[in-house]
């Protein structure tokens, strides 16, 4: 069965062409430049591109639990991600599920089993418009991430996990200020609660978060899945991700960790709000400034795909 789009804005790997692309039995077998006499769906000018492949989106969390304390039906969330997902021009996407309890949402982690359950079954009844995979967030300075991230290991769609350090004062949030615009927006604790809290995480990631971050690499090592770090800010942050083998650099915080990635070998990822926005909302590196610097090969939708 033939299926001729006409008339398109056609996206290639090196250029943009108004022309026509011809679908065979479902594979593309031909892209042409010009009108066509073939009998054809007229797209009208409509800009044509590949199915998008998103690599780290944790959108799926508002979908499932949309206030707090609300657990939303697994199986509806899953579907409301999909159609989001599937009408932002995204055909394969790495669903982010997080491993290790934070802040933002103490006892969602016990929840993301029951929700790569949910997107297998959702798969095996025909019910998704995309292809989905997982991707396992791992908040390494946090006392349960082993916990939470070994159930995963074995699973066909694990293909991979990133490992993040959402310690004050460091990373992501080297700004204290912006740490706590963050957690109280998100927790409402008051500003006693608040300085509480970051004494603990700061002992937390003493404790816990190099011994954490050593078995979890050695785990994906075991198992082949990819690994990817996470808010990079500095040429030590990019030493150890090449000492544990790591593939993709998630969120580097500075141009000088980005630029240190990549001649390190690694593909840098930045995401599409900030450069959307024209900033981090943490104050750290603009997506587009490394664009514009040649050192970003890969845009996420991190938290809102469309």
């Amino acid at each position: 069965m033939d299926v001729v789009l006409a008339n398109a804005e056609v996206v290639l790997a090196d250029e943009v062409v108004r022309g026509s692309v011809l679908v065979r039995d479902g594979v593309i077998a031909d892209v042409s430049g010009g009108a066509t006499s073939a009998a054809a769906e007229d797209l009208d000018g409509d800009t044509l591109i590949p199915g998008l492949i998103e690599l780290h989106t944790d959108h799926l969390e508002s979908h499932y639990a949309p206030r707090p304390g609300v657990r939303w039906n697994p199986m509806a969330a899953v579907q409301a991600h999909d159609a989001q997902i599937a009408g932002s021009g995204i055909t394969t996407v790495f669903d982010a599920l997080r491993a290790g309890t934070d802040a933002d949402n103490r006892r969602l982690g016990a929840d993301m089993r029951l929700l790569a359950d949910t997107i297998a079954r959702g798969k095996r009844e025909g019910r998704l418009r995309a292809d989905h995979l997982l991707h396992v967030r791992c908040e390494v300075a946090s006392s349960n991430v082993i916990e939470q991230v070994q159930p995963f290991f074995g699973d066909a769609d694990l293909r991979l996990i990133s490992v993040m350090d959402h310690t004050p004062g460091q990373r992501q949030f080297a700004s204290i200020d912006k740490y706590r615009e963050y957690y109280q927006g998100k927790t409402g604790m008051s500003d006693a609660a608040m300085e509480a809290f970051m004494a603990r995480r700061l002992r937390d990631q003493e404790k816990y978060s190099a011994a954490n971050r050593a078995k979890v690499v050695r785990l994906c090592h075991e198992h082949g899945v990819a690994v990817a770090s996470h808010d990079d800010a500095t040429e030590a942050h990019v030493e150890e991700a090449v000492a544990d083998g790591v593939q993709i650099a998630e969120f580097p915080t500075t141009e000088a960790a980005a630029a240190s990635s990549r001649r390190a070998g690694m593909k840098v990822l930045m995401g599409a709000p900030n450069m959307v926005r024209g900033g981090s909302h943490s104050g750290n590196v603009s997506a587009l400034a490394l664009a514009k610097a040649r050192q970003l090969d890969i845009l996420s939708s991190d938290y809102i795909p469309f």
